[in-house]
Order: C-alpha cells, then sequence, then structure tokens
C-alpha cells in the first residue's frame, strides 16, 4: 500500500508514521515546482493525504479531483500528527 504526502517541505515525521502504519512506499511533493502541478498520482496510491497549510488552493483542488476519479481517500491535514491519526482512523471505520 503507497501513500503520497503532497504539501510541506520536512515530513519525515509524516513518512515515518505512514511507514509504521503499513504504507509503503511513502512518496512526497513538496507542492512548490511549477511541474508538481502536472504530475500524475501514482496508480498503486492508498492513499493521499494533503498538507493544508503548505500547498496552494488550486493543487489541493487538482489532487482532490485526481483522487476521487481513482477512488483513493484523501486526508487533509495541518502539520500534526494528531490530526493524520485520526484521518487514518476515519478511514479504517
Amino acid at each position: 500500500m503507497a501513500a503520497l504526502i503532497v504539501g510541506g517541505d520536512r515530513v519525515e515525521s509524516f513518512r515515518d508514521f505512514l511507514a509504521g502504519q503499513g504504507y509503503t512506499p511513502v512518496r512526497h511533493w513538496s507542492g512548490r515546482k511549477p511541474g508538481e502541478c502536472h504530475r500524475v498520482i501514482p496508480v498503486d496510491t492508498r492513499v493521499v493525504v494533503v498538507v493544508v497549510d503548505q500547498i496552494n488552493h488550486g493543487l489541493a483542488r487538482k489532487i482532490r479531483r485526481a483522487a476521487d476519479e481513482m477512488a483513493v481517500p484523501v486526508i487533509f491535514s495541518k502539520r500534526s500528527l494528531g490530526q493524520l491519526s485520526e484521518g487514518l482512523a476515519c478511514l479504517a471505520a
């Protein structure tokens, strides 16, 4: 089960947490490079985490639409492991 983190600069704690939950590989797009708006979500992705305070609205909408088309859940989180944990718990329920 792969995970994709979009946004943020220092996501090591998110990456470690997701790996501990069984998501490997964990990919990261910073969202700062103009070309990242045109990237495609990898087909093996099972969850997308959007770091909302580190990404622009246009990219967040595009990621949400693409994930919805793939039937992949999206978790919107600030830079907080607590929010990420709550979001993953909601997916498991």
